[in-house]
């Protein structure tokens, strides 16, 4: 199976529903910049997942489309808002939105692209509907949340592991584990059914985040920004693993790297403060960490009948840990 033609399969539908509920023209500089925003790309990873787990239980995917969608673009209006805070100016290879358009008229646009979610997700029926409003509504809170933690730590020099883990789970965990547990709610799935669901969604969204924390560093190979986290000054899950295990002259010079301006940081800087990260064993630690959380992942669907979808889901548990992008 190609997983990544699976995932496109299903993103078609989404990109469908997105059109037909982003269909307004005025005022101009408010749909614009959220059609574009739409439009430049992704893999509609999370609306997948959700049209994936209610077939897993025997549900009928137009069931689920709406808040399927919602949850697409509530993604979207996270990223809007991220590339303002973070002051990112190129997204997918493009200019973001506050680039293109100024930042009031991005905020702008991502409130209203939050709006519209919020729109979709009003179109449920069935007798799950109202539960998996609030799951939906719980899991936007949640994102909100783990984004003010992640702002929080630029300013820390004292974010540990399990802070950063907290973070994720909110930040990236969480709306994926709503876009599961919603599509198996709505598709009529068992109790254990909808839990298992819920618990690979979170698990997988955890794994993605330090997953794309690992490839930071394996970018070489990869075609991505190499070391771009580093320039940044993130606290990554590597970089709050490294700080609890290095001392001395190490942590000093790894703190100095970091909280040097973008600008300034060289990529011999960066090189250094890889050479540093893989002497204190942590970039492996994180893929062997993004690998067990994949397996127990993997574990939770074993309450769930074989299914195409079932597999589908498996493997993209997989390529969550083997993509390079």
């Amino acid at each position: 199976m190609n997983i990544e033609r699976e995932l496109a399969r299903h993103g078609k539908l989404v990109d469908r529903e997105i059109n037909r509920v982003i269909s307004e023209n005025f005022p101009k500089n408010l749909y614009e910049p959220i059609k574009y925003h739409l439009g430049a790309g992704g893999k509609r990873i999370r609306p997948a997942l959700c049209l994936l787990s209610c077939e897993a239980v025997g549900g009928k995917v137009k069931n689920v489309l709406p808040i399927a969608t919602a949850i697409e673009m509530i993604h979207g209006f996270s990223l809007i808002h991220d590339d303002i805070e973070d002051r990112d100016e190129l997204r997918r290879g493009n200019p973001t939105v506050w680039k293109v358009w100024g930042e009031a008229l991005a905020i702008n646009a991502g409130d209203g692209l939050f709006t519209k979610a919020f729109e979709s997700a009003a179109n449920l029926k069935g007798k799950n509907s109202n539960e998996a409003l609030k799951i939906f509504a719980r899991a936007v809170l949640e994102v909100c949340e783990g984004q003010a933690l992640d702002i929080s730590f630029e300013k820390s020099d004292a974010v540990t592991e399990k802070d950063y883990l907290e973070m994720t789970s909110r930040k990236t965990g969480a709306l994926m584990e709503a876009a599961c547990k919603t599509g198996a709610l709505i598709g009529g799935g068992s109790k254990k059914e909808v839990n298992a669901l819920a618990n690979y969604g979170r698990k997988i969204g955890i794994a993605f985040q330090i997953w794309d924390d690992y490839i930071d560093f394996a970018s070489e190979k990869t075609g991505k920004t190499f070391g771009l986290d580093i320039k940044k000054g993130k606290k990554t899950f590597i970089v709050c693993h490294a700080l609890a295990r290095i001392k001395g002259e190490d942590r000093a010079r790894l703190f100095e790297i970091l909280k040097a301006p973008v600008y300034e940081t060289t990529d011999e800087m960066v090189r250094e403060a890889v050479e540093i990260l893989n002497n204190s064993g942590s970039i492996d630690y994180a893929n062997e960490y993004a690998q067990k959380l994949v397996n127990e992942a993997k574990a939770e669907l074993k309450v769930l009948k074989n299914t195409k979808a079932k597999q589908t889901l498996l493997e993209f548990a997989d390529f969550v840990v083997r993509r390079e992008y």
